[in-house]
């Protein structure tokens, strides 16, 4: 089993929220926030915190960084031995915040200098992180010149000062164009084989499960489930599914023993496409003995936005993460409030 590097056992956080009454006019109550949360992180693997805006997830990242007290529960080391406290969290953990406007004529170099020496960071040191983060071509470049991409890779430097075991993205991939996203993303898999646990938050959706080794689904404060792909969508019995295009008269599944109510046929002017709800390997072999013409075929692993749907029982366009492009609802579980 790998090394575990943090653990959160029944951590609960709820944000004070304003309920004035005609007498009491700055009257505070508890409101949103996570609940009786319990993960652990696993050296050098990348975790994909996956919800719809206001599931807590930046709530959650930041209770780990250390900057959210804990109302109940404990956050311990690793082996389970020793429980932090704000402060020591802030030691371990790089926080990536969503959003960080870097503006001025202060050099890249300069600024992080100036933010190092709260972490004590050398200047060799500093200079290695430019390297790493692919800013030392910009190392004299001020800040208000830098694009979002260069930004983004700014605000990482900063995260890194510390030679953080963790490390807490906040949707780390927004405004980037695809190209800044792909050398991000090869960034984030370099410091993962280099032994740093990341948690990345995001409800951009698309392409995550390349990136992730384990996901972690929230929603309304509550992590669902947790795990890696496979055993997430095993615990919420999901199967894979067989796509099939083809072209002339689409077949009829029923002769090959698949109940209709498992296949979904969408009939095109030249073609046909089909879904089924299971993988179906022998199926290929029956179809082209009987002569169907087959022009794709694939069985597709479940994704992060089905298995989201599946853990709260809410249709895609309900849960509204970006996909290639909230009402209360019953949470299912196996084994707040957000900016």
């Amino acid at each position: 089993m790998e090394e575990g590097v943090l653990q959160l056992k029944g951590v609960t956080y709820r944000h004070s929220v304003y309920a004035p009454l005609p007498l009491k006019p700055w009257r505070r109550i508890k409101g949103p926030g996570i609940f009786d949360t319990n993960l652990t992180l696993q050296k050098g693997t990348i975790l994909g915190l996956v919800g719809p805006n206001g599931a807590g997830k930046t709530t959650l990242l930041r209770i780990m960084a250390g900057i959210l007290p804990v109302h109940s529960g404990r956050v311990h080391s690793g082996n389970g031995e020793v429980m932090l406290d704000r402060q020591q969290l802030r030691q371990r953990v790089g926080h990536m915040p969503e959003q960080v406007r870097w503006q001025g004529r202060k050099s890249v170099r300069q600024a992080l200098l100036e933010l190092g020496e709260m972490r004590h960071a050398s200047e060799k040191r500093i200079d290695g992180i430019l390297k790493l983060v692919g800013l030392n071509g910009r190392k004299d470049s001020a800040l208000s010149e830098l694009s979002q991409g260069m930004r983004q890779r700014l605000t990482l430097a900063v995260a890194l000062l510390g030679s953080p075991k963790i490390l807490l993205l906040d949707e780390p991939l927004n405004g980037l164009d695809p190209v800044g996203a792909a050398a991000f993303i090869s960034l984030l898999k370099t410091l993962s084989e280099k032994g740093v646990s990341i948690v990345l938050s995001s409800h951009q959706v698309e392409g995550l499960s390349e990136i992730i080794d384990r996901l972690a689904l929230m929603h309304r404060g509550h992590i669902l489930a947790e795990g890696t792909l496979r055993e997430v969508a095993k615990g919420l019995h999901l199967d894979s599914k067989t796509e099939i295009k083809g072209t002339g008269q689409a077949p009829h599944f029923s002769k090959y023993e698949i109940k209709d109510e498992h296949v979904e046929i969408k009939i095109h002017e030249n073609s046909w496409t089909a879904r089924l709800e299971q993988a179906q390997p022998r199926l290929l072999a029956k179809l082209i003995n009987d002569g169907v013409e087959i022009t794709e075929w694939n069985i597709r692993q479940p994704n992060v936005v089905e298995m989201l749907c599946a853990a709260t029982g809410q249709s895609i366009e309900d849960v509204g993460l970006e996909v290639a492009s909230t009402a209360f609802v019953p949470l299912r579980t196996f084994g707040g409030e957000e900016e």
